[in-house]
């Protein structure tokens, strides 16, 4: 970036919601604490969604979104599903070939509690989903929650992703007034990757406060102008979108007047990550916190096995996380038992698979091209097994483990999922899939409620309509 008088300000939202209602149909339904909207994703996208799209500020600030709301505000908001896109799309004609859009992972997983080759998918899809709604290849990638390991900054570069962005926490190494970079983290196999750090400070304001900081033009002028002594040469702002309309009604203006007025005034030039990434070398190498977040929780601790912390019991996530690991080894055998034979490596191919749909191809035209041998009926046992591995995906949406209720929407879906992948397995081939998903969740159990696991998978069972019965 050339050398300005003005600091550069990137403005940065993650927008998502939690996948709810029917695994197989994607159907919310209606949830009626959204009164009077049908259901929260109705209620959240008019005041928040397109409440920003409407006045223009994926325009201006860079922005990710979750795939499933992505989709859904493809099918049910095209309206405002297409102002997202243009608002990517002038940005990628003003400065070429730069956008406003990052990729993320395909189904919002906590990628450093994946296993090794579910990291590889969900990136690898993620980058097909930004592909098939943008149009063009990503250079930036969100991490759900902010968590990173080494390994998953190694599956980013891997996949061709450039950068991502960190809390100024979850780094080592930062020099003092170095402001958000671009830095350089040094990977095992001799490659790197750009990280921004996030300042953390000022976004938090932006993210818990923006209801009492005046208006954005009072917010400038008593703290951003303030902070271009000691931010460098670029001041990175990251929050929830949903800060913006849904979570602070109303404060879609405060984000139109900082990005459209008021930043400017108090000496800022407003950018985008793409932009400082194409255009800027990395000032220095850094390292992370490993298995670290945006919060506070050592090691993903409280995403991993939960933990009783102001008088919230959450150690059910511990044993939920074991009972959907559980199945997910039972698909995976299932699947790998189909496609091995054929010489190819099952994981390879199911990485394969989302991208190939994606850019147009049907399921059984993928398998022709990748497993020609295959007889009629395995290629049908394929197909499903295909849907089971994505359902398999979702279990692990990172909203399953930042629910703090065992018998919340959440860990409900994750469990609704696990079902229902284990009954297209056993109708496909007849292999019986009932051992286990029931006696792991018998022992998923919360003192803030008399539900347990299993009552939540024979609620499942029948609200959709599933069979593990053993034949």
């Amino acid at each position: 970036m050339s050398k300005i008088e003005r600091t550069a300000l990137v403005v940065y939202s993650h927008f998502s919601q939690p996948p709810r209602g029917n695994p197989l149909t994607y159907e919310i339904g209606e949830e009626a604490d959204a009164a009077p909207y049908k259901n929260w994703n109705e209620r959240i996208n008019a005041t928040s969604y397109a409440a920003n799209a409407d006045i223009g500020n994926f325009n201006h600030i860079s922005f990710s979104v979750s795939e499933g709301l992505m989709k859904w505000l493809e099918q049910k908001a095209p309206e405002t599903y297409q102002k997202i896109i243009e608002g990517d799309q002038q940005s990628v004609a003003a400065h070429p070939p730069a956008g406003n859009a990052l990729a993320t992972a395909h189904n919002h997983v906590i990628l450093p509690l994946s296993r090794k080759r579910d990291k590889r998918t969900q990136i690898i899809w993620g980058i097909a989903a930004f592909e098939r709604h943008f149009g063009r290849k990503p250079f930036g990638f969100w991490l759900p929650e902010m968590a990173v390991d080494t390994e998953t900054l190694q599956f980013l570069a891997d996949a061709g992703i450039g950068y991502t962005l960190l809390t100024s926490k979850q780094l080592v190494g930062l020099p003092q007034g170095g402001g958000a970079g671009p830095y350089r983290v040094e990977l095992p196999d001799g490659k790197s990757i750009v990280v921004f750090a996030r300042h953390d400070p000022l976004s938090a304001e932006l993210s818990f406060k923006v209801h009492n900081l005046g208006g954005a033009g009072h917010w400038a002028h008593n703290a951003l102008s303030p902070a271009r002594k000691s931010v460098g040469s670029l001041l990175l702002l990251a929050t929830a979108g949903e800060t913006f309309g849904h979570h602070y009604a109303g404060e879609e203006q405060f984000l139109y007047w900082l990005v459209q007025h008021e930043a400017n005034k108090a000496g800022y030039e407003l950018t985008t990550l793409d932009q400082v990434f194409l255009n800027s070398k990395p000032q220095q190498t850094v390292k992370i916190v490993e298995r670290s977040s945006w919060g506070d929780q050592p090691g993903l601790s409280q995403w991993f096995m939960g933990g009783i912390e102001n008088g919230k019991d959450t150690m059910w996530k511990g044993a939920l996380r074991r009972a959907l690991d559980n199945a997910a080894s039972d698909l995976d055998r299932i699947y790998e038992d189909l496609v091995t034979p054929f010489n190819v490596e099952p994981f390879i191919l199911r990485d394969q698979y989302l991208p190939a749909i994606f850019a147009g191809q049907t399921p059984e035209e993928f398998i022709a091209e990748k497993l020609p041998k295959m007889k009629e009926k395995q290629v049908e046992q394929l197909k499903i097994l295909f849907q089971a591995q994505r359902l398999t995906q979702r279990m692990y949406n990172s909203y399953t483990f930042t629910d703090t209720q065992l018998d919340g929407r959440q860990p409900r879906y994750a469990i609704a999922c696990a079902a229902t992948a284990l009954a297209l397995a056993q109708s496909t081939t007849g292999r019986d899939m009932s051992d286990r998903l029931s006696a792991d969740l018998a022992v998923v159990t919360s003192p803030n409620t008399s539900i347990t696991g299993t009552d939540m998978l024979h609620d499942a069972m029948r609200d959709f309509e599933l069979s593990l019965a053993k034949a």
